[in-house]
């Protein structure tokens, strides 16, 4: 074949290639035909587009383990944030939540769950979302019959399938019969049979329903949940996913973990290792149980690149709710809030969980909890503990005071959430144990923005900071990340594999703007936003979606499915289709 002649769709030219296996980057071409990687080294023949990438990084597309953009996907199929920042693929239906399967007169009820317990914007939900599905398998068809930008994988997330089986209300009920538990056995094989990686579940005390109360998931018995955790040896594909109650992992998180991974047969992972203030030491302690537990199983942990601060208002959000006495006073009516903070005995409470309740999320620290945005300008601006000062007042009651003064409205942040300290973080991320990602994309809209860990990663831990090779991070960031949760076949530049690819200029790279900012969204609401700069193109399966930061408009995107998927839905239908009719 003469060299001129056109043999692929994409040639990229001089890059320095990365392929994601660890193996040292070299300078090089890449071409792609046919939404796959077809040649690497000096590439001979012509592509009918070719990419400069001379001083640019030439890498597999990010995979953002963690998100919840199950419903942001019906009107948004580029998963942004997540793709603004190099992610090429989406794992969604994490923590046990999500939409299938759910019944038609479920949805209102499912849509008021995700308000609170992900901070998911109703209204955007309910203009948004298309409902074309009832079946965990229709939601996938779903989605890929509309298009997307991104891969999505999914897990089957637990507190649906509970609530299919014995109804929205009773699904607060902790027993169960042997038939509803086959049932819901037959669910999570129908969510294998539809290629999903399998089960997801929460027991975390600061993930609650829309009033406060438990969540199905948390509600059911450990033999329950192990049952459906069970059905993973049948299929043998996928992994586990969990959130425990503690988010310290200790002896007990440790134990179900392992008896998660014997049971199934199958990687478990778990939400998360952070830096929390207010307990010391605790990272390494889970790190070494860590270490301890993979003598015996496979079990990871994910983990986050960057500090984590968040916004909140005592209106819509949940990051209280770990707390018995500040989730009895705040998952309440408006009216019965403001009577519960204005009252002296129930601030002595909520002090009380502050002084004494160490399976929180919140250090407690009021010197670096902010008045963000106010119409008391007076505060705005200002920490807590010095307004507390100057008033000469407990923190607790300057908090309450400057809530209540605008009806609970006011908006705070949280400068040192997790993860202030990088000496930590740094250790953490570098863990071999450790997946990158908490993105947490789709959720908090209004209060959160992690989206943009792959690049901080790459130019604060790689470039600035030297923590990882550039080989190492792009390995994590990849491959590391399916092949740890039992994502099948994607996450290198291998000749044959999907051109997931990014491009990027590792000297510009940088996350903007520097402090989030609000943009509006459907439904009327907002959310925050960070982009990135440096990112010259982003392909998913061979076709550029991103270039120049400026988004393609197409829509190449694929459901990611395990081995276990069986093309027709009859086996699938015959259990969940009845129960619809």
């Amino acid at each position: 074949m003469p060299e001129t002649s056109i043999e692929y769709d994409i040639v990229i030219r001089g890059g320095r290639i990365v392929d994601g296996t660890r193996m040292p980057a070299f300078t090089g071409d890449l071409a792609i035909k046919d939404g796959r990687v077809a040649e690497l080294g000096q590439v001979r023949g012509k592509g009918r587009r070719e990419i400069d990438a001379r001083g640019l990084i030439v890498a597999p597309g990010f995979i953002d383990v963690h998100t919840h953009y199950d419903a942001q996907l019906n009107w948004d199929p580029y998963a942004s944030q997540s793709c603004w920042h190099g992610i090429t693929s989406i794992v969604v239906a994490a923590c046990g939540f999500g939409f299938s399967p759910c019944r038609p007169e479920d949805r209102e009820r499912a849509m008021q769950r995700m308000t609170r317990v992900e901070a998911i914007p109703y209204a955007a939900m309910k203009e948004g979302m298309r409902w074309d599905w009832v079946t965990q398998r229709e939601y996938l068809d779903s989605l890929e019959r509309a298009g997307l930008g991104v891969n999505v994988a999914s897990y089957i997330p637990q507190s649906p399938i509970r609530a299919w089986v014995l109804g929205e209300e009773d699904s607060r009920r902790e027993k169960v019969t042997p038939d509803e538990l086959e049932q819901m056995k037959e669910l999570v094989r129908d969510g294998y049979r539809a290629g999903a990686l399998g089960l997801s579940t929460d027991l975390n005390l600061i993930d609650r329903d829309f009033d406060g109360s438990k969540l199905p998931s948390l509600i059911a018995s450990a033999e329950e949940t192990e049952a459906l955790i069970s059905v993973a040896r049948e299929f043998n594909v996928g992994s586990i996913e969990v959130t425990p109650q503690s988010l310290h992992l200790g002896p007990d998180e440790a134990a179900m973990l392992e008896r998660w991974a014997e049971l199934s047969g199958r990687p478990v992972y778990y939400n998360a290792i952070l830096q929390v203030h207010h307990l010391p030491g605790q990272w390494k302690e889970a790190l070494g149980r860590l270490e301890e537990m993979n003598k015996r199983h496979r079990i990871f942990a994910l983990g986050n690149a960057h500090r984590i601060e968040s916004l909140f208002n005592l209106v819509e959000y949940n990051l209280f709710d770990d707390m018995p006495e500040w989730n009895k006073a705040l998952a309440c009516s408006m009216e019965e809030r403001i009577a519960n903070l204005t009252n002296p005995e129930v601030r002595a409470r909520l002090q009380h969980d502050l002084d004494f309740h160490t399976n929180r999320l919140w250090a407690g620290n009021w010197d670096r909890m902010k008045v963000f945005d106010s119409v008391q300008t007076e505060y705005e601006g200002r920490y807590v503990g010095e307004i507390a000062r100057s008033k000469g007042i407990a923190p607790l009651d300057a908090f309450c005071e400057i809530a209540l003064g605008e009806a609970l409205k006011t908006l705070f942040l949280i400068e040192d959430l997790n993860n202030s300290e990088d000496a930590a973080v740094a250790e953490i991320m570098k863990h071999p144990l450790v997946i990158p990602g908490l993105s947490d994309g789709g959720a908090h809209t209004q209060f959160l923005c992690l989206g943009k860990y792959p690049t901080v990663m790459l130019s604060k831990w790689v470039r600035d900071e030297g923590v990882m090779s550039l080989e190492e991070a792009h390995w994590r960031l990849s491959h590391m990340c399916a092949a740890a949760i039992g994502l099948e076949g994607i996450g290198t530049l291998q000749p044959g594999m999907p051109a997931d690819i990014v491009i990027y200029d590792l000297e510009k790279l940088e996350v903007t703007p520097e402090e989030p900012v609000y943009e509006p969204i459907i439904g009327g609401g907002k959310r925050l936003i960070q982009k990135a700069k440096g990112y010259r193109a982003v392909i998913v399966n061979g076709v550029p979606t991103f270039e120049n930061d400026e988004c393609t408009g197409a829509l190449p995107g694929r459901i990611l499915r395990t081995s276990a998927y069986e093309p027709s839905p009859a086996v699938a239908l015959s259990v969940v289709g009845s129960a619809v009719a």
